[in-house]
């Protein structure tokens, strides 16, 4: 299975998500990418600090735009907001696209709010929101099942 996340700047919320689904599953091929973005830059330095917490590795990531990705080779699209799984909906009807808090279930505001560039707690939050998001998807979705 191939999965891409898909944020605004595929700096922070996009990385962070594909970093810890990379950690939590060794079967799945993970990417990321972002629509305000220029492919080649680095991952927020906040980000890259809060995954280095938890075991994850981000000093290595290089951003993506979502104008170098061919979202036919992709299994499943999960955005980071709405707003953006919708402009992946309108550019590529054919893909399959939810928001990361849609395709876990249970939540009411389907938004992850972007962490503020300067603030390292934004990033902390944003980082166990979407690992809760993400353990939620393992638990739910047959796809996902760890024998």
């Amino acid at each position: 299975m191939k999965i891409i996340f898909v944020c605004s700047g595929n700096t922070s919320r996009s990385p962070m998500a594909e970093g810890i689904f990379k950690q939590m599953l060794s079967d799945v091929e993970v990417s990321s990418a972002g629509f305000s973005t220029f492919s080649g830059e680095k991952a927020s330095e906040n980000a890259i600090i809060v995954c280095r917490k938890h075991d994850i590795d981000l000093s290595e990531f290089w951003t993506t735009n979502v104008a170098d990705v061919d979202f036919s080779e992709f299994d499943l699209v999960l955005t980071a907001t709405e707003s953006a799984r919708d402009k992946i909906l309108k550019l590529y009807p054919d893909v399959t696209a939810y928001t990361i808090k849609q395709y876990s279930g249970g939540y009411e505001d389907l938004d992850i709010k972007d962490p503020s560039e300067d603030s390292l707690g934004d990033h902390v939050v944003c980082f166990f929101e979407i690992k809760e998001a993400l353990e939620k998807i393992l638990e739910t979705h047959e796809d996902f099942k760890r024998g």
